[in-house]
């Protein structure tokens, strides 16, 4: 642990913002084929305070937006005193789906404390109360489980205490004649507030660590929105307090049980710190903070190097690059660490590093060499050594920056007719897709993508942007169970960005 950034990350923290959300009508939910994972909301008539409940009954309540915060009530007996104690189960879900999947029944890859679910126990009322636990949801579903108790229980002065880093209050003005961008837009904002807490979070509601893959992209939409450079210079300052043994930047850190980093290291993670390095200097000028951080950032840099393998032309490191079963990464790597040398390289020449700008130079050379070792002439696209086709390995192709741009504007139409199962899977690698797109000059392509992908989550009834999604299966899930799938994550909240940069930076037609 570095001291010295630890004790600069803690000079940036921030208190949250505190915001009430109060529940607006109690719903039921219907089987609908035609609805998102089957099932619809359906308003129920004559919703009022207070909410009564007798045994074994129970009641959904819609907070008519997606909140993060802390469930606060009262309690009391109607013409009763209570002289049992009383049991509930309360379910809180992002989507339907969570709060109708039992419990019992999950069979998930991840753990099942992260279910959105709990038992509690009232001895004495009338009572005022909190659920100590932060929760991510729209709606509440409230049970009475106890038997042999013949009195109601209302429950009054409900609501949620919605807490985040920012407030939309800041944000600012943004003409987007498009509406249904208007709406996408809107959508991706309010995703990225709910992660934007003590860290930029992941997601609220499961992992709630801090993610470098999801920090680069929350990063750069902050920029051009809430401009909370507070948050992001403690994010980025925990994670050098906190590297790996061998040097490199952890994946994620869990920032709050203390801090601590995970020791799963993701290479691509680790360039992508000194990759947000050069987007926070491209939008702020900030010396300080880059002489800080410059030598980690070029630190990856030499590490990954380390990994080449000379008789394979590709790195032996692991890499995430995306959820996507199967896939053969070592292509798409070469490209992310090409990426990573133009931007570090970048910030090099800034900082007058002649040493360091030559090692990029040869790097470059060497990658360059290796990508296109890897070209098949035939079927013009790039082929791993296993023989595997993906739209991973074009897309970081074209971001490697290596390629002339109309033989990568030739390679993104290609792999369009291509028949390989390994496509993006993520609302993560979309904005890949879509920053090549952008990288090539097809901006009207690039955001087309973005109304056909994100457009589709919004109808669907998302009230923020998921970690996953699949028009063709509402069911996709990496962990084995849709109900434990986040419906507010980090790396889906992109959209802001890209039409925030198309209407306001001269990038529209």
């Amino acid at each position: 642990m570095n001291r010295v950034f630890l004790k600069k990350a803690n000079d940036h923290k921030r208190e949250l913002l505190h915001q009430v959300c109060r529940p607006v009508r109690t719903v039921t939910f219907q089987k609908d084929e035609t609805a998102f994972q089957g099932l619809r909301v359906q308003a129920v008539d004559n919703f009022s305070w207070p909410i009564i409940l007798k045994p074994h009954e129970s009641v959904i309540l819609d907070f008519g937006d997606h909140c993060v915060g802390y469930l606060h009530f009262s309690m009391r007996t109607l013409d009763h005193i209570a002289d049992a104690p009383l049991k509930f189960r309360f379910s809180f879900g992002e989507f339907p789906l969570e709060i109708e999947k039992n419990p019992a029944d999950y069979q998930g890859g991840l753990g099942s404390g992260w279910l959105q679910n709990e038992e509690r126990t009232y001895t004495f009322l009338p009572y005022t109360t909190q659920l100590e636990r932060r929760y991510a949801f729209r709606y509440l579903k409230i049970e009475r489980l106890e038997d042999n108790t013949p009195f109601a229980v209302a429950f009054s002065d409900m609501y949620c205490d919605c807490v985040s880093a920012v407030t939309p209050k800041t944000l600012p003005s943004v003409s987007i004649p498009d509406n249904t961008l208007r709406r996408i837009y809107d959508v991706a904002v309010k995703t990225l507030q709910d992660c934007e807490q003590d860290v930029f979070e992941d997601g609220p509601k499961r992992d709630r660590r801090l993610w470098m893959g999801d920090l680069k992209l929350q990063a750069i939409t902050d920029f051009v929105t809430f401009k909370n450079v507070d948050l992001f210079k403690r994010c980025m300052y925990l994670f050098a307090a906190y590297p790996c043994a061998d040097g490199r930047i952890s994946c994620c850190l869990f920032p709050d049980s203390p801090p601590h980093n995970d020791p799963w290291k993701l290479t691509d993670y680790a360039l992508f710190f000194g990759c947000s390095l050069y987007d926070y200097t491209q939008a702020f000028n900030d010396e300080e903070f880059l002489n800080d951080l410059y030598p980690i950032a070029f630190e990856q840099l030499k590490i990954t190097s380390s990994f080449w393998n000379e008789k394979t032309n590709t790195l032996d490191a692991e890499f995430f690059i995306d959820w996507c079963p199967d896939l053969d990464r070592s292509v798409a790597a070469l490209g992310v660490y090409s990426y990573a040398l133009t931007r570090i390289g970048a910030l090099a020449k800034r900082l007058q590093k002649e040493e360091d700008m030559a090692f990029v130079a040869a790097e470059q050379a060497r990658v360059k060499d290796a990508l296109m070792s890897h070209y098949d002439a035939d079927r013009k696209l790039f082929v791993t050594p296993q023989g595997q086709i993906s739209w991973h390995s074009q897309i970081w192709a074209v971001l490697s920056g290596l390629l002339p741009q109309a033989d990568a504007v030739a390679l993104l139409a290609r792999i369009k007719d291509d028949a390989t199962p390994f496509t993006i899977r993520t609302p993560y690698m979309m904005h890949c897709y879509i920053d090549a797109l952008f990288a090539v000059g097809e901006k009207q392509a690039a955001m087309a993508q973005v109304v056909a992908f994100w457009g589709d989550i919004v109808e669907k009834g998302f009230d923020c942007f998921p970690e996953i999604f699949n028009p063709q299966n509402d069911f996709e899930s990496p962990y084995g169970a849709p109900e434990i799938n986040s419906a507010c994550h980090a790396w889906s909240c992109t959209p802001a960005y890209w039409i925030h940069r198309y209407y306001n930076e001269g990038d529209a037609v």
